[in-house]
């Protein structure tokens, strides 16, 4: 049961890996609407991952209760791969983040400038406080 819930587990992080490159390398491009087009896939693949390392940690709680090896031989290589893809998606993730970051803060800070407002990032901003929610250009 381990061994199949690590394969499918280190086959969702490697789509995770895949899509978050894609990320860099659309909002390199400035293709926004091809990020967004990807949020629901992201969503569902951040859902498995939770269930099936829910699962990876129930397992080897039950075997360490029982006394047994955590991890046998033949599942080794595949926790070994789940280290690995982990680390790399958390590597890839934070470059994506620091970039978003980034052009959130340009874009804040333009409009802040524009409509002459403090700055804010968005924390704790509702409808009727963001100066954003009425802003209109009229040629």
């Amino acid at each position: 049961m381990l061994k199949q819930t690590l394969v499918s587990i280190n086959s969702v992080l490697k789509n995770l890996i895949e899509i978050t490159q894609q990320d860099i390398i659309d909002i390199k491009n400035a293709n926004h609407q091809a990020l967004f087009d990807r949020n629901l896939k992201k969503d569902e693949l951040v859902n498995q991952f939770t269930k099936l390392k829910s699962q990876i940690d129930s397992t080897l709680a039950t075997r360490n209760q029982q006394g047994k090896n955590l991890v046998n031989p033949d599942e080794q290589p595949l926790l070994d791969e789940f280290k690995e893809k982990i680390n790399i998606f958390y590597e890839e993730h934070k470059k994506f983040a620091k970039m978003a970051f980034t052009i959130t803060h340009f874009y804040n800070n333009l409009m802040n400038k524009i409509t002459d407002s403090k700055p804010d990032i968005g924390y704790g901003m509702t409808p009727n406080k963001n100066p954003y929610s009425s802003f209109s250009l009229k040629g």
